[in-house]
C-alpha cells in the first residue's frame, strides 16, 4: 500500500545545498524576496529545485517552530517527483517543516476541521470517486450537483471533485480558519499551477489573504483544458490579481541538457517548423499484424538505449498511449509470452497506471466473493449483481446503466430468494458451484486470482468485463498493505469475511494520500497522466485508431502538439515513438 503524500523525506549532508547549485541574479531575487511569486520556465528549468530552496530559506529564517512550509501540488503523480526532488535540498531538520500535499490531501484537512461550519453534521464523510461515479450516472449535471449540495448538507458526504469549493468556502465565510491555515502555512508553493481549476485557484487566493503564495507554472504545457474550469488565462490570473514578482526561466533545461529531447519537444510547438529527429529520439514503425512483436522489440531498444545514456543500473522507463483503450492493449500485450526470432520471451513486469473507477468496483465484486463464502447462496448472488451492476453503472453509457439496472432487479430477486434463471445468474451460480468445490488455499494472491479467472472464463459479457477490469488493480501485489490484511483475515479465521471493508479502507487511503509511486521499472499509463512525473526512457505508442491526434482532424493540431511536447520532456535520456505505418502522428504534424 502506498504511503502518505506527508511520507518523510529523503536524508542528506549537512552541508549548505545552495553551494551545489548555480544560484544567477534571478534564483537570488526568489530567495530573497517575500511576497506573492510567479516562477515560470519549461521542463527541467529548476523550477522545483528553486522552490525547495526557498522554502528551506524560509524554515531556517523565519518559520516558527510550530510553523510549515506548504507545497501544495496539482496532481498526485507530481508528489513523487517533489519527494525525490527534496533529497537533495532539505536536511533532515528543515524537512520536518515542509509538508507536501495535494489539492485534495489538503482540503480535506480544512473540511475535517471546520466543515461543521458549513455543514450541518458535525462529522464528515468522503463519498469515494467509484461511488460518486455510480450514484451520479445517467442524470444530469446539475441534479447531480443539487444531490450533492443535498448529501453534504443533510448527511455530512461529500465527494472528492466539492473538496476545493467545500475548502474555499470556509477559508472565505471564516475569517478565524483562514487566520489559523495562513498561521500555520505563512508560505504556500504551488506546483502546476498553469493546470489549476477555478475551484482551487479560488482555494489558493483565499489563502493569499494571509499566506505568501509562490506558483510554479509553463505557459507551453497545459493540457488540461478539457477539464471543467480549468483556463488558459490562469498565470495571468495569478499576475492580475496577486500582482506577483515574477521570474520566467524560459528555455532553459536541466532535465535532459546533453540530449536533443528538450529542442525538439519545444520546436513541435510551432507548426511552421519542419524538424529532423535528434538522436535521442527515434521514431519506429509497425504493420498491424505485428503489434505485439513490434512493442516487445521497441521496448528492448528503448531498455538499450537508455541503459547506455544513464549511469548505474538503476534507471526505469515509461511507456505512455493517448487513450485507455490503447493503455490496455499494451498491458495485454507485456503479459504475453512470445518467442521472437527463436528466443522465447517471459511476460513482461510492469505497473499499469488507469483511471481507477471502474477497475475499482470490479475489485470491489472479487472482494465480495472471497469475502461472503459463509453467507447464504442467494445472499451472495443478490450481493455480487449488484456490485456488477454498480461497475457496469459507474461508466455512464446509457446501455451499460440499463443493464446495471437489470442487474439490480436480479439481486433483489435473489434476496427474496427467488433467483431468476437468466444467463448471468445461472452463470454465477456455476463460478460459485466452482468455488465452494475447489475452496480458497490461504493466499490472497492465488485466491484473488483464482476467483477473478472464474469471471474471466464465463460465457457472459458482464461478468468477463468485470474480471478484465479487475486484472489491472494494483493496491493487490506482494508485500501491499491489502495483502497483509487479507493474510491477516486467513491466519485469524480462515476465511476472507471482511475482504471488501480491507479493500474500501485501502483505496480510500490510496485515494486520499497516494504518492504514487510505481513498483515496477516499466510503467504504462496514458500520456496525460505522464505529467509531473520524470523517467530515463519514455516510449509512446499509437495505432491507426488511437493516435495522439485524438479528435483533432486539422492542422495545426495545437492541442496534440502540446501532448506530445510534454509527453517527450518526462524523458531524462531517451524517447521512441512506436506508430502504426501510414498513421504516424509525426508524419502528419511534418507535412
Amino acid at each position: 500500500m502506498k504511503r502518505r503524500a506527508t511520507t518523510e523525506l529523503p536524508r542528506m549532508s549537512t552541508e549548505s545545498p545552495e553551494d551545489r547549485f548555480e544560484i544567477c541574479d534571478a534564483r537570488r531575487s526568489i530567495l530573497d524576496r517575500d511576497e506573492h511569486m510567479l516562477i515560470v520556465g519549461g521542463p527541467g528549468s529548476g523550477k522545483t529545485t528553486i522552490a525547495l530552496l526557498k522554502a528551506r530559506r524560509a524554515v531556517l529564517n523565519s518559520l516558527r517552530p510550530e510553523q510549515k512550509v506548504l507545497f501544495l501540488s496539482f496532481s498526485n503523480s507530481a508528489i513523487r517527483r517533489i519527494l525525490e526532488s527534496s533529497g537533495n535540498v532539505l536536511s533532515p531538520e528543515v524537512a520536518d517543516q515542509v509538508e507536501i500535499k495535494t489539492y485534495h490531501s489538503f482540503a480535506w484537512d480544512i473540511l475535517k476541521s471546520h466543515g461543521y461550519l458549513i455543514s450541518n453534521q458535525r462529522r464528515l464523510c468522503i463519498i469515494p470517486a467509484q461511488d460518486a461515479a455510480v450514484r451520479s450516472a445517467g442524470i444530469e449535471k446539475s441534479d447531480w450537483e443539487a444531490e450533492q449540495e443535498r448529501l453534504f448538507l443533510e448527511e455530512g458526504l461529500v465527494a472528492y471533485d466539492r473538496f476545493a469549493p467545500r475548502a474555499s468556502e470556509i477559508l472565505l465565510r471564516s475569517s478565524a480558519a483562514r487566520s489559523l491555515f495562513c498561521g500555520a502555512y505563512p508560505i504556500i508553493l504551488v506546483d502546476e499551477f498553469q493546470d489549476t481549476d477555478d475551484d482551487q485557484w479560488a482555494l489558493v487566493k483565499a489563502l493569499s489573504e494571509g499566506s505568501t503564495i509562490v506558483a510554479l507554472g509553463d505557459r507551453e504545457q497545459r493540457i488540461y483544458g478539457w477539464r471543467d474550469g480549468v483556463s488558459e488565462h490562469r498565470l495571468a490570473e495569478f499576475e492580475n490579481d496577486l500582482h506577483p514578482f515574477t521570474v520566467d526561466f524560459r528555455n532553459e533545461n536541466n532535465r535532459s541538457p546533453a540530449t536533443g529531447i528538450a529542442g525538439y519537444a519545444r520546436g513541435l510547438l510551432s507548426p511552421e517548423t519542419n524538424q529532423d529527429l535528434p538522436a535521442d529520439i527515434q521514431q519506429r514503425y509497425f504493420q498491424p499484424p505485428m503489434f505485439d512483436v513490434a512493442l516487445r522489440v521497441s521496448l528492448l531498444h528503448t531498455w538499450q538505449q537508455t541503459s547506455k545514456r544513464t549511469s548505474g543500473s538503476s534507471f526505469n522507463v515509461a511507456i505512455a498511449a493517448r487513450s485507455k483503450t490503447m493503455v490496455r492493449k499494451i498491458s495485454d500485450s507485456l503479459d504475453k509470452q512470445m518467442t521472437i526470432q527463436g528466443i522465447l520471451h517471459s511476460p513482461v513486469p510492469h505497473d499499469v497506471l488507469l483511471d481507477q473507477n471502474q477497475i475499482v468496483l470490479a475489485a470491489r465484486v472479487i472482494s465480495n466473493v472471497l469475502g461472503s463464502s459463509v453467507d447464504a447462496r442467494e445472499d451472495r448472488l443478490a450481493q455480487t449483481l449488484a456490485r456488477v451492476g454498480d461497475m457496469l453503472r459507474a461508466s455512464n453509457k446509457s446501455t451499460n446503466i440499463s443493464k446495471s439496472d437489470t442487474l439490480r432487479k436480479w439481486a433483489v430477486k435473489c434476496s427474496d430468494l427467488k433467483p431468476p434463471n437468466t444467463k448471468c445468474v445461472v452463470a454465477l451460480q456455476r463460478i460459485f458451484d466452482e468455488l465452494d468445490r475447489s475452496g480458497f488455499v490461504g493466499s490472497p494472491t492465488e485466491d484473488w486470482i483464482s476467483v477473478r479467472r472464474k469471471f474471466e472464463e464465463s460465457d457472459v459479457d458482464e461478468l468477463v468485463r468485470t474480471g478484465d477490469f479487475a486484472r489491472y488493480l494494483r493496491l493487490l501485489r506482494r508485500g501491499s498493505v491489502i495483502e497483509e490484511q487479507l493474510a491477516s483475515l486467513w491466519r485469524s479465521t480462515g476465511t476472507y469475511v471482511g475482504a471488501e471493508e480491507a479493500l474500501e479502507r485501502a483505496i480510500l487511503q490510496d485515494q486520499i494520500a497516494s504518492d504514487a509511486t510505481e513498483k515496477a521499472r516499466i510503467s504504462v499509463m496514458n500520456m496525460h497522466q505522464l505529467k509531473g512525473r520524470e523517467y530515463d526512457g519514455v516510449l509512446l505508442v499509437e495505432d491507426r485508431h488511437r493516435t495522439f491526434r485524438a479528435h483533432e482532424n486539422a492542422p495545426p493540431y495545437a492541442d496534440t502538439r502540446r501532448l506530445l511536447q510534454v509527453a517527450l520532456t518526462r524523458a531524462r535520456s531517451y524517447a521512441a515513438i512506436l506508430s502504426q505505418r501510414r498513421y504516424g502522428t509525426l508524419d502528419v504534424l511534418n507535412q
